[in-house]
């Protein structure tokens, strides 16, 4: 029978309209009814894939991409949706295949990130195949990626050691250390496979203490060498006191490197006894940890507190000294320093640009312990540091975490590097938020959806998951679930004292729904805890202007004054208070509470004499209040000011001018610069209007002020006006020989 194309139609449309609102089981019926009519149809076996996927019908789904694959294939998608499905089903080595296929294809296509992405995938299911790094290490050289080549060479050097190919596998290091010289990896890993100093193949997986016990031994061992070294000095007693000291630190660091604790203890201890010029952070250095092998924690406190001040030390010191709290079981001091101690790490690896908003993660990181008490969570993060700064090649897996959270920061989600190291399974949640995201942006929703919560389900207490959900819901038009959402990361933030991201994830809201007052005043909450007072001004003033567009004028003026009482107790003063204290004046005078707002504009004015805007509402202010004399003065002072800009004079008159029409004299100073700018016959009319509406209200004496300004001007009907003038005259004359 010939496929009936109406029906056909019916059941995509139905089908596509179950999917939206996920109603999976009826997009899978009406798809399959789809089929029935045009088997081969593509878009009705990608629609029946994704809802037997979303169902979880995994071997079904499978087959349908499968299908999908061969009828396309020279399309990446469905044999991506292939591998994804294969990887998990837990089908690894078919997997493994899929995506070495799936990158074959995106290299042949030219899209390299997609084809790297593919050979990593495949590489995290086997990581004992070579063929990915392989591809891997070639791709990145090509492209002039020294760092990420480098490693991949390196992996492939672990490869060919653990299958006794040592040549490969000098070689690989050999590439590895072309590319990137300082690889701290591949050069240990050289030395152990060419036997130069193979014991210092252990030293890529060193502690920064053990790192520094070393470099600072080395150190002591060549000033020895030396002729001017600190207590060779008179001021220590002399040549003799130099020799002493000389001898006390050859055999103290021929103690130490023997084991004999004890006594290079007490050799230390001799050394520094000699005095300040003696008292070297590398001699301190040593001593402390010494006295930390020893279980002398009390004593190695205080000279790490000495050695922590040295920037080349500073990461092993406070890496020691919360060992040695850890070890008196004071948890909080300990967690101090580690965090200390990551805190450096993160620093060394950001542009100054960044370093302040780390600095501030670190700072919300230490309080959120600090508040919460929690001894267990304190432990095992300190546990999870300890594992990474003793893991080998820590120093480049700080390189590689950095590039994550760099691209987290760039969509507003403040990351620090211990958040990313505390999470479970930390590369796989990763690569799945990265692939995440690829998806969202070629607007395949579901899949991406479907990928962050794989990385949930990994790590649940990983907000950038948690923050791709809510993008997801906006790029679906789902506004209101992704300000829920937001809005739950924003007050989870806020519950651990991590203000920077709570501060962030409000932000993001706003940007969506910018007129609510009450998320605004939450944010305003979060920035004031943080002391971020400026910050916390600026919406001050949003939230205010948002009221007042609201007509909610008093709630308004109450949260402009709220916001300047705490810039008061914080001494901020700059543009952002002075904005407040204007917002603030002009409120009040809206709300006619005259007095405050006289009492603002004033202190406005006393405090910047230039602010034209203050000097404007002075005039209004005093006017209003009966106080004439004072509001021509300070209109005078404006006008001067304007002196150059008449046209802004003319704006400033016309305005008072209406508003205050009983008032003559700013009518007739407005006819004067109409007169300075050329526009006589423009003057004249205003003053005739103005002296026709004094007549009619009585007010002989203003009317002949008026009346002499027009005969001043001297227009062309001048002897009408001062016929005018005489008869207006008449009746004080009579009156006064009377």
């Amino acid at each position: 029978m010939p496929a009936n194309k109406s029906a056909f139609h019916d059941a995509l449309k139905k089908a596509s309209n179950a999917a939206w609102d996920q109603r999976w089981d009826t997009a899978i019926k009406e798809y399959r009814r789809a089929l029935t009519e045009f088997p081969d149809d593509s878009s009705a076996h990608s629609g029946l894939a994704l809802a037997l996927q979303e169902s979880n019908k995994n071997e079904e789904a499978l087959a349908e991409y499968k299908v999908l694959a061969k009828m396309q294939p020279d399309d990446p998608v469905p044999l991506a949706r292939v591998a994804i499905l294969l990887e998990k089903m837990n089908r690894k080595n078919d997997a493994f295949g899929a995506y070495l296929q799936l990158a074959e294809m995106y290299n042949a296509q030219k899209q390299m990130n997609k084809a790297v992405e593919a050979w990593r995938k495949a590489s995290a299911l086997d990581p004992e195949r070579a063929e990915p790094h392989e591809k891997l290490a070639a791709s990145f050289t090509e492209a002039g990626h020294n760092g990420p080549a480098a490693r991949e060479y390196l992996a492939l050097a672990k490869l060919a050691q653990k299958t006794g190919d040592q040549p490969r596998a000098q070689q690989c290091v050999e590439r590895a250390l072309i590319l990137e010289p300082d690889n701290t990896q591949a050069r240990f890993m050289l030395n152990e496979l060419t036997g130069r100093g193979a014991s210092l193949a252990a030293q890529a997986g060193a502690s920064p203490v053990e790192l520094a016990r070393r470099s600072t031994l080395a150190k002591l061992a060549g000033s020895l060498l030396e002729e001017k070294t600190p207590w060779r000095r008179a001021d220590t007693g002399g040549i003799h006191a130099g020799a002493d000291a000389d001898s006390l630190l050859a055999r103290a660091i021929d103690a130490q490197q023997k084991g004999q604790t004890r006594e290079a203890i007490e050799l230390y201890e001799q050394i520094l006894r000699l005095g300040a010029s003696a008292t070297r952070p590398e001699v301190q250095f040593n001593l402390a940890i010494l006295y930390q092998n020893s279980l002398q924690h009390d004593k190695a406190i205080a000279l790490l507190n000495e050695t922590a001040k040295q920037p080349q030390l500073a990461v092993a010191s406070h890496f020691a000294l919360g060992q040695s709290y850890r070890a008196q079981n004071k948890v909080d001091n300990a967690l101090d320093h580690y965090i200390q101690a990551m805190k450096i790490v993160d620093l060394a690896s950001v542009s100054r640009s960044q370093a302040d908003q780390v600095i501030r993660l670190y700072q919300s990181l230490s309080e959120s312990y600090q508040i919460k008490g929690d001894d267990e969570s304190a432990n095992r993060y300190s546990e999870t540091l300890l594992n990474f700064l003793t893991s080998k090649g820590w120093q480049d897996k700080v390189r590689e975490v950095r590039d994550h959270i760099s691209a987290e920061a760039l969509g507003g989600t403040p990351l620090s590097m211990q958040e990313v190291f505390e999470t479970p399974e930390t590369q796989r949640v990763i690569e799945l938020l990265r692939v995440s995201d690829d998806l969202m942006r070629e607007a395949k929703l579901y899949s991406a959806g479907d990928l962050a919560y794989q990385a949930i389900e990994l790590a649940p207490n990983y907000l950038p998951a948690h923050v791709q959900l809510a993008e997801i819901a906006v790029a679906a038009g789902r506004i209101t679930e992704a300000l829920e959402k937001y809005d739950a990361l924003a007050e989870t933030a806020e519950v651990r004292r991590d203000l920077p991201k709570a501060i962030s994830f409000y932000r993001h809201a706003l940007k969506l729904g910018p007129d609510d007052v009450t998320r605004r005043s939450k944010l305003i909450s979060v920035l004031v805890q943080a002391g971020q007072l400026p910050q916390a001004l600026e919406e001050f003033e949003s939230v205010g202007q948002g009221l007042e567009a609201n007509g909610q004028l008093r709630q308004a003026a109450d949260r402009y004054a709220e916001g300047l009482a705490i810039a008061g107790r914080a001494g901020v003063v700059g543009e952002t208070a002075d904005k407040l204290r204007h917002h603030l004046a002009v409120a009040n005078l809206k709300l006619r509470e005259y007095d405050k707002a006289l009492s603002a504009f004033q202190e406005i004015l006393r405090a910047n004499p230039n602010d034209e805007n203050a000097r404007y509402y002075l005039v209004e202010l005093y006017l209003r209040k009966g106080f004439v004399e004072k509001a021509e003065t300070e209109l005078d002072a404006l006008l001067k000011r304007y002196e150059f800009a008449p046209r802004e004079a003319r704006n400033v008159l016309a305005s008072l001018a209406q508003d205050f029409p009983e008032h003559i004299f700013l009518a007739r100073k407005l006819a004067a610069n109409m007169v300075a700018l050329g526009e006589q016959a423009q003057a004249v009319q205003l003053l005739d209007e103005l002296g026709e509406r004094l007549l009619t209200e009585n007010r002989h004496a203003d009317a002949i002020q008026v009346v002499q300004d027009i005969v001043a001007l001297n227009p062309p009907q001048v002897n009408e006006y001062r016929k005018l003038l005489l008869e207006l005259r008449e009746p004080q004359t009579d009156h006064e020989q009377t």
